[in-house]
């Protein structure tokens, strides 16, 4: 299987060292570049660097830690740990400091901007169809960094291949300009991905470059951003088409992330030993298996009551009162819960989860001046950890899941209830809990009631998928979920031989979510480079 952002396969065919991902054309020979179509897509090739190096799974900067449903038990141990101090330090986010933002995106836009100028002209006695495809591809890659930036900041500076002096491609000289209005942010990149999913229609990639973008990316992408953007018309009519090109829900939530091929899977991002590996094994594992390294979060209990449990023949919410639930928390949950969480008594790469005192996992209290990571919530993530590597210091090769059905479904629910189609909205959220193997919500009338429904089955759904934090910001729910709030997780001690679990608070400061971290500030740099471009409000 190609590695999709192998950068040294460029490398290797060009004979010498380089970096696509910036100023390529000054790394090697302009005529080597568009000499064929072979080095056209060698070229391509090298800008899907763009989607690994943004996935959490590659950074370890999961998003969903600065939320209420994972927590990192580590501050200082690099730049990856910075979402307690954004939680628990007053106005931590500044326009300096850069915690949160985007707006080094233009590096790689210029760069993708620089190809789409010269692409045409430079490329003109290659196969005008592949040139149609491989600029349909870098569209979708820049419409990807415009969405994270617009979800971050707000209104962008539209940067592109044509709208530079005259007309001409957006460089340096062009630094004065000022930035269009958050809804003019969204109709581009809405746009864009509209035509996008035009050019890629019908096209198919061989089995060698399965991973690389198509129209049902770019239709799924499009669910997304134009949930954003309250455009629910374009949310909907994005998820029918994908709906019609064959995707699927896997009958086995599990296996979407175990199998890159499963037929829910729109746009895998793969890493491939030894060459690209990422590192949640070694620090997101059990800490028992990675003694003083592992565990450097885990999931809250403020999740883990999420997942239902089953009474009878019927699954129900999880409820710690109820002493049935609390003397046996983890039996007879929702299928979703075993394969996202591990929890004390779970079977793991041929042991056992011990997170009493003691044990090999055992539950530490959260300190936020300590360097050592630990077992602080009384859990740890399972997605996307491979349970049978042999030497978590060399790497893992899971794969991160950009985009996939059970969100494009999802994202439908909440655009039919924003129209106010309760029988559609509750019909696409009861096809993710039908999967799921839970009971179907029962059809209502309230918007109210719908919302907090979805809410919940994103959580669990989408759990550690990067997707709780941006959802919370996204309602405008960050400052009521948030801030002043604690995170909890669950202690466990052995009484004779039988375990008992209390749930505790595991911060002694409350949260911080000022109503101005809605956007992230513009970076100092900008505004000092650019006498056009203005600060959000509030900061």
């Amino acid at each position: 299987m190609k590695k999709l952002f192998c950068l040294s396969l460029i490398c290797a065919a060009l004979m010498q060292s380089c970096s696509l991902e910036v100023d390529p054309l000054d790394r090697y020979s302009d005529v080597v570049a568009w000499r064929n179509e072979k080095n056209m897509d060698m070229y391509v090739k090298g800008f899907y660097a763009g989607l690994r190096d943004k996935s959490d799974i590659y950074t370890n900067t999961f998003s969903d830690a600065l939320s209420d449903i994972f927590k990192y038990s580590v501050n200082n141990l690099n730049g990856s740990t910075f979402q307690n101090k954004t939680l628990l330090q007053e106005n931590y986010i500044t326009a300096g400091n850069g915690v949160l933002s985007e707006w080094g995106n233009y590096g790689r836009i210029k760069a993708l901007n620089e190809f789409l100028f010269n692409v045409d002209e430079k490329a003109a006695g290659i196969d005008e169809a592949a040139r149609a495809i491989r600029k349909a591809e870098v569209r979708f890659l820049r419409a990807y960094l415009y969405y994270r930036m617009i979800r971050n900041h707000g209104g962008i500076i539209l940067r592109l291949e044509n709208s530079g002096q005259d007309g001409g491609l957006d460089n340096e000289k062009d630094a004065v300009k000022a930035r269009i209005s958050e809804a003019e942010s969204w109709d581009f990149v809405i746009k864009e991905l509209q035509e996008v999913a035009t050019a890629l229609k019908g096209h198919t990639w061989p089995a060698a470059d399965f991973g690389r973008i198509t129209e049902g990316a770019a239709q799924a992408l499009l669910s997304r951003a134009a949930l954003y953007a309250k455009n629910y018309a374009v949310v909907i009519q994005a998820g029918k088409r994908v709906e019609e090109l064959g995707y699927t829900l896997d009958p086995s939530y599990a296996n979407v992330f175990k199998n890159a091929q499963s037929k829910e899977v729109i746009l895998p991002v793969q890493f491939e030993a030894p060459d690209y590996v990422h590192y949640v094994d070694r620090y997101f594992g059990p800490s028992g298996d990675v003694p003083n390294r592992g565990g450097w979060g885990g999931p809250t209990e403020e999740l883990v009551s999420q997942y239902q449990i089953k009474e009878g023949a019927a699954f129900v919410d999880f409820n710690w009162n109820n002493p049935a639930h609390k003397a046996n928390p983890y039996v007879n949950r929702e299928p979703r819960f075993y394969a996202s969480i591990l929890y004390h008594g779970a079977a793991w790469n041929k042991r056992t989860i011990e997170v009493n005192a003691g044990g090999k996992d055992a539950f530490a209290t959260y300190d936020q001046n300590a360097d050592i990571p630990g077992n602080i919530t009384g859990y740890f993530m399972r997605k996307f950890l491979t349970e049978s590597n042999p030497d978590v210091d060399l790497g893992s090769a899971s794969y991160w899941v950009e985009l996939r059905l059970a969100e494009v479904y999802l994202n439908m629910a909440e655009a039919y209830a924003q129209t106010n189609d309760f029988t559609n909205a509750y019909s696409y959220l009861n096809k993710i809990r039908t999967r799921a193997g839970v009971a179907n919500r029962t059809v209502g009338s309230t918007l109210t009631v719908f919302m907090d429904y979805l809410s919940k089955e994103r959580m669990v759904e989408l759990a550690f998928e990067g997707f709780r934090y941006w959802d919370l910001r996204r309602w405008k729910k960050a400052v009521d979920v948030i801030h002043g709030k604690r995170a909890t997780g669950v202690k466990v001690t052995l009484q004779n031989g039988t375990a008992v679990f209390d749930r505790v608070t595991i911060e002694t400061n409350n949260r911080y979510f000022p109503d101005k971290y809605y956007l992230i500030p513009i970076p100092q740099g900008e505004l000092a480079n650019n006498s056009a471009a203005l600060q959000n409000e509030k900061w």
